[in-house]
Parts: structure tokens; sequence; C-alpha cells
């Protein structure tokens, strides 16, 4: 990392710096039917908890390879020590800030109980970096999750002065 002509603060910084996406679940419900009078059904909401409507508990990060897959080697240390570590079960809680044109933070969101699962393979082919963009995966799972709305509240309108779109009769 010494011979990056962009400097930063520690190890996370760089590899955040990688990140070409993050793949976030979707919401889902397995909603309960009940036949009433005449075999109409009918379907309930159901009485999950809202840390388990997720669709799946992973959350996939697409790094892009860079610098000779120095941060692929990065991310093998960190999952290997992750792996090794029988004082922490889990890895510490990490957050996803969504940013604007302005870089400011519009919205948060912050992922706890996190366990590595899965690094996708890498590749040795030096034609492979000359030519094409490398990437890789890493996949975490999580128990919990929250989303945090970060934007000032006096530029947010209100209902109340949005113009009537819809004409009532």
């Amino acid at each position: 990392m010494e011979k990056n002509w962009i400097q930063y603060e520690n190890v996370i910084d760089y590899l955040n710096s990688t990140i070409k996406s993050v793949s976030y679940p979707g919401l889902s419900v397995d909603t309960p039917e009940q036949r009433i009078i005449r075999g109409k059904k009918i379907a309930y909401k159901p009485s999950t908890n809202i840390q388990d409507i997720v669709s799946t508990h992973e959350l996939s990060v697409v790094f892009r390879s860079v610098d000779a897959d120095l941060n692929y080697w990065l991310m093998y240390d960190i999952f290997s020590k992750h792996y090794l570590d029988v004082e922490n079960l889990y890895i510490k809680p990490f957050t996803v800030t969504a940013v604007d044109i302005w870089r400011d933070a519009i919205y948060r969101i912050n992922f706890y109980e996190i366990i590595a699962i899965s690094l996708t393979e890498n590749t040795f082919d030096y034609s492979q970096q000359k030519t094409n963009a490398k990437d890789f995966t890493l996949v975490f799972k999580f128990n919990f999750t929250g989303v945090e709305f970060l934007l000032n509240k006096s530029k947010v309108l209100e209902v109340a002065t949005l113009p009537t779109i819809i004409q009532k009769i």
C-alpha cells in the first residue's frame, strides 16, 4: 500500500475504495391463508419478526480487483483471521452509506452480527489484468439490520405543502 499514490488512512479505507457494488436482499413474507364461508380464501399478515422478512440474510459485496490482486489478498487475510478468531463470534458491525452527487449522506444501512461466509476464487492470469476488469465477491451473513435516514428535515417537502394532483369530485 505504500506504493499507492493515493493515501488511505487505513486498510479498510483502501478496501472500501475498491467496492464496485453491494447487493442488498429484498423483502418477502409468507401470508397465512384461511378459508371462510363458501370457500373464499383470505390472506393475513404474518406475525413474523421484522428482522426476518428479508428474503435472505446475505449481503454480497463485489470488489474490483486492483493492484495485482492486493485487495483480494487483504480480504483473504481478513476472512481467514475472522474464521480463526475464537474470541469474537461476529465481525464488528459495519455500515453502508449512500451519498448524493455532493457526497452528502442520504441514508445509512447498519449491519449487526455479521459472519463472512464466502470469498470467490481468484485466477492468476496476466492477460486478464491487461484486457478485462476483474472482480471478486465477498458474501456476508447478518442477523440484524437497520436503516437510518440522514436527510435534513428542513429540506424535505411536507405533505401539506405539496400541490394537489388528484382532483376530488
